[in-house]
């Protein structure tokens, strides 16, 4: 679903701007880690709280510290890391695009401007929270950038004029057989990029998106190029080699 500027959705989203930051700060290991030391807190306050009650003082002390302490470390530890990977996200995503910080910055104002095409999906599958009022965030679309969202806080960010191919697949490799989604790769990539959580018609939105921007994105899985062809789930690495030198 595209979601234009206005749609109270969109505007929730951008917030006041910085949205590489958050981007950056959604989901990861770190957070993980603090997510585990809480429930590691809590079983440590169920546990001791009927000891307690009993008046066995000794076997809630010893019960609290044995899941509370170590809970406690989690956290800590989860604390640390997350902060240290929000001190050096710009770094992450110079590594990631290739981009020194002033073209970052241009990423950020285009994500901004009114005309950025903003697509929102809710996944058919394990939707996660999701919902056509609380949709995921498949991906932004501005006037030199393609920006989509990744799972533990990484992002995949490309300039228009990079991208090769956008395509809607049916054989996305997965666990009890093939999954459904977009495929995309650039002159950037080493392989091929795969998004299994959009649905049909917000694969199509994309790809149509991004035509618009790159007139000659190539939008099938297979294609023949140069008396050979290609399938871009297993020859992202080939096809991002070929053409990386247009």
């Amino acid at each position: 679903m595209i979601l234009p500027k206005g749609d109270r959705r969109r505007e929730k989203y951008l917030g006041n701007g910085e949205i590489l930051k958050k981007m950056r700060n959604a989901g990861g290991g770190a957070k993980g880690l603090m997510a585990g030391g809480i429930t590691l807190l809590v079983f440590a306050v169920l546990l001791a709280a009927p000891c307690l009650l009993a008046a066995l003082y000794m076997a809630a002390l010893v019960v609290g510290a044995f899941f509370g302490l170590p809970g406690l470390l989690l956290i800590l530890w989860g604390r640390a890391a997350q902060n240290k990977k929000m001190k050096n996200y710009l770094s992450y995503y110079r590594q990631e695009t290739g981009f020194d910080e002033q073209e970052l910055r241009q990423v950020e104002q285009e994500i901004m401007e009114p005309d950025m095409v903003m697509i929102g999906n809710v996944p058919t599958e394990n939707p996660q929270g999701a919902s056509q009022k609380n949709p995921q965030i498949a991906c932004m679309i501005t006037k030199h950038y393609f920006i989509m969202p990744l799972i533990m806080g990484k992002s995949y960010i490309r300039r228009h004029d990079d991208m090769i191919l956008a395509a809607y697949s049916q054989e996305i490799p997965g666990i009890n057989g093939y999954k459904w989604g977009l495929v995309f790769v650039s002159k950037k990539d080493d392989e091929a990029y795969m998004n299994a959580t959009l649905t049909r018609d917000v694969c199509g939105e994309v790809i149509g998106a991004l035509k618009e921007k790159q007139p000659a994105l190539i939008t099938g899985p297979r294609f023949e190029y140069g008396g050979r062809q290609y399938n871009v789930i297993t020859d992202g690495t080939e096809i991002a080699r070929v053409f990386r030198g247009q």
